[in-house]
Formats: structure tokens, sequence, C-alpha cells
């Protein structure tokens, strides 16, 4: 098993899920009321915000995508604890990684200044050698282009790492970049009809302990 891990933020280690589509049903539903079902939008959960902003501000017409992004940003930052909760074992099993020798990072489709307050709320910054968000590429996941400048940063290759994530833009963005994915089933398992994980897993602890075991086996 690798060394070093590239970490999605929301839906991986983050409980969040509901806090993010609450946000942006909140900004769909008051600048493009009812062209956005729920359904829809926990569809395109983990998809790049910026994309997704655009798609709103394209459904109301006139209204500009910077004004649908600085809605959506005032409402994420007035409820920013809501999308801080650690899942169950997340902040232990990051620092059974962390003392193993493990190099993490967190590459995530959202933007720094909210994906830093995340994990400083959470309680889990200091086990991250990394953090590349949205907003230091021209292009979020699915792309490869945040996972290459993950690895550019730690000084690693493809071949050396994992990247481990909740939905198909994490396993696309690993695949385009040569990267093993894991997926961690934390809201059920999914059908992944084209490109598929590496290695699927229900939880954070299940991870860790293969991790681990793996690295025994090692002979590390």
């Amino acid at each position: 098993m690798k060394q070093t891990l590239l970490f999605d933020l929301d839906g991986t280690l983050l409980d969040s899920r509901e806090a993010v589509i609450e946000a942006v049903a909140q900004t769909a539903d008051q600048l493009a009321p009812g062209l956005f079902s729920r359904n829809e939008l926990l569809h395109r959960f983990g998809e790049s915000l910026d994309d997704f902003l655009f798609a709103i501000a394209e459904a109301a017409g006139e209204i500009d995508k910077d004004e649908v992004s600085q809605q959506y940003f005032a409402f994420v930052r007035k409820h920013i604890h809501l999308h801080s909760k650690l899942f169950p074992g997340v902040q232990e099993g990051l620092e059974l990684l962390k003392n193993a020798g493990c190099q993490l990072a967190v590459v995530t489709n959202k933007q720094r200044e909210f994906a830093v307050a995340g994990l400083e709320l959470a309680g889990i910054d200091s086990f991250f050698d990394a953090v590349v968000a949205v907003d230091d590429v021209s292009r979020g996941k699915p792309s490869a282009e945040p996972v290459l400048r993950a690895l550019s940063i730690m000084g690693k290759q493809p071949e050396e790492a994992l990247m481990i994530g909740d939905s198909r833009y994490d396993v696309v963005a690993a695949w385009e970049a040569g990267v093993p994915s894991v997926v961690l089933e934390w809201y059920g398992r999914e059908e992944w009809p084209y490109v598929k994980p590496t290695y699927r897993y229900p939880d954070f602890q299940a991870f860790v302990a293969q991790v681990l075991a793996a690295q025994i086996k090692g002979g590390r």
C-alpha cells in the first residue's frame, strides 16, 4: 500500500455533504428557483463548485457568476461550523497514518478559504503536508491537475500515491493522473459504470487498517 495519501475533503474526511448541498440549494433557490432538484444537487456532489455556480448563473439568465459566488460564499461563511464535522474515526486514523510515516495531503474542489477553515475547525489541519484547493488550479477535479499539483508539491510520482475520495470526480481525477484510487463508502455503495476505483472501503477505519497491515507485511 502506498505511503503518499491524497485525501478529498467533503464526503471523505468531513461529513459535510448535506451542508454543502444545502448551501448550493439555498443559492439556486434564490437565483434560479425551481430549476435544480435536490436529487440533481446530490448527483453533482463533488463537482467543481465553480462549474456548478456557472450553471446556476446560466440558468438564472442575467445574473453574473460572481454574484452567484458571493451569495454562496456568504451562506457558507455563516454556516461554516456545519461544514466541519468529522466522520467517526478520522482524527484517530490520521494520527495513526502520520505516526506510521505516511505523507498526507488534501486535494479538494473547495475554495482554500473554506478548506483551511474546515480543517482547522475539525482539528486536523496539522496532519497535512499540503492542501490543494480549487483556487490553486485552473481546473478542479475531475481534471487531473489538482492531483498532479499535490504530487509536485510533495515531490512524488503518481505510482507512489493513492487518491482517497468518495465521488466519481475523485476517481476520474486519479485515473487521469495515473494514481490508484480509493473510495470510502460512507454514504453507501455505488455502481461505477465507467472508471472504477482501485479499492473500496466502507469507512475510514477499514482503510487505515489495510494501510497499516500492508506496511507491517512489507516489513516496516
